[in-house]
């Protein structure tokens, strides 16, 4: 913005005793106050030079409305430091800060005109005006009432998916014997007669092997649940962290979310997100049986998945 923290009180278009004060929506009735004399004012018969600054303590009051962190902060100016010109702005959660001109008008919100300035008296021509200024704020409080999201441009500057991984390995669901890798923690009322044992619902920490024997190096766990969602065929709502705890992905996890139709030759499931080296992965693991004991109900299940990081 230009001259934004200058204020003229001699403007050709405009009846003396008038004034505006630039980059606000209201003017002002014999009621300029004289400017304090300091280094961060424009005197008003100086050239304005490239270090626009604000109008000093007549900002103080203003609200102002900051991003921070994925969150807006409500605060207000509630201080003028003459000889600094630093603005102190208090926020509603406690924190203040001390701003100076080129940051405060980044975060300081439009003035509310149906407020009348400090120190001034509204002419005819004003109440002609403020009426105007009224109806367009109340439609622009209307349009932001509406909105229920904000969309942040490039909240991670420069971040881009940089390498595409190809995991391998080997899914242990260990239901029976002494020491099971899958429980069953809830049932529904007809889960025993269903065909497809709809409503059951198994907590897993499942090894994930190098290989298809137990035995074969674990390089991490499939920590999650299972249910059975599907009341005509056999289906599973899948959602498990792959937590990794060898090898160069070791501390980081892959988290793999959706549908398992468990009798077709090849599943699919995608891939939503993750941390440490899998942070914002996106990508997906195709599912395939190794080894089904019907006896037992235990499974080996082959992966191979495939991340965007």
């Amino acid at each position: 913005m230009e001259n934004t923290g200058s204020i003229k009180q001699e403007a050709p278009s405009l009846p003396p005793g008038i004034f505006e004060i630039p980059g606000e929506p209201a003017v002002v009735i014999n009621g300029v106050p004289d400017e304090p004399q300091t280094d961060c004012m424009i005197a008003k018969d100086e050239p304005i030079s490239s270090g626009t600054v604000g109008s000093g303590e007549w900002l103080v009051g203003r609200e102002v409305r900051k991003f921070f962190l994925g969150h807006y902060y409500s605060g207000m100016v509630t201080k003028f430091d003459k000889q600094s010109g630093w603005y102190r702005v208090e926020y509603e959660d406690g924190d203040s800060e001390d701003l100076d001109w080129s940051e405060l008008e980044e975060v300081l919100l439009p003035l509310d005109v149906t407020v009348p300035l400090r120190a001034t008296t509204i002419f005819p021509m004003a109440s002609l005006l403020l009426p105007l200024f009224s109806a367009l704020l109340f439609a622009a409080t209307i349009t932001e009432s509406e909105a229920y999201s904000t969309t942040v441009k490039a909240p991670y500057p420069g971040y881009k998916p940089e390498k595409l991984t190809h995991l391998h390995f080997y899914f242990h669901d260990i239901i029976s014997g002494n020491k099971p890798t899958a429980v069953p923690v809830a049932r529904g009322p007809a889960t025993n007669s269903s065909a497809t044992s709809f409503a059951l619902v198994a907590i897993a920490d499942d090894p994930l092997t190098i290989g298809p024997e137990i035995t074969s190096e674990e390089i991490g766990r499939a920590q999650g649940m299972y249910a059975s969602a599907d009341q005509n065929n056999f289906g599973l709502l899948m959602a498990f962290n792959l937590v990794f705890t060898k090898g160069e992905f070791s501390g980081s996890t892959a988290s793999m979310y959706g549908r398992n139709p468990i009798l077709s030759k090849l599943r699919e499931f995608p891939i939503i997100g993750g941390t440490g080296a899998f942070r914002f992965a996106r990508g997906y693991a195709q599912a395939k049986t190794f080894v089904f004991n019907i006896t037992s109900g235990d499974a080996v299940v082959e992966y191979n998945v495939y991340i965007w990081h």
